[in-house]
């Protein structure tokens, strides 16, 4: 997440050392960010001799 006009913070990091069979539901607290504009990217990658894929479905994000 990057908010405007300042460094790129990584909220998460995932590998497919750990892979589920499934989608797994996660929750990444964001509440530092609360009242800024921020930039939400995802950035997958991999190397050249092992295959990784990424699935990323039903993404929201909300304020409390």
């Amino acid at each position: 997440m990057t908010p405007s006009g300042g460094a790129a913070t990584t909220l998460a990091t995932y590998s497919n050392a750990n892979a589920a069979s499934g989608y797994v539901p996660r929750t990444i607290n964001v509440s530092a960010f609360i009242g800024k504009s921020v930039t939400l990217k995802f950035t997958g990658a991999e190397d050249s001799s092992l295959r990784t894929s990424f699935v990323i479905d039903d993404v929201a994000v909300s304020a409390n």
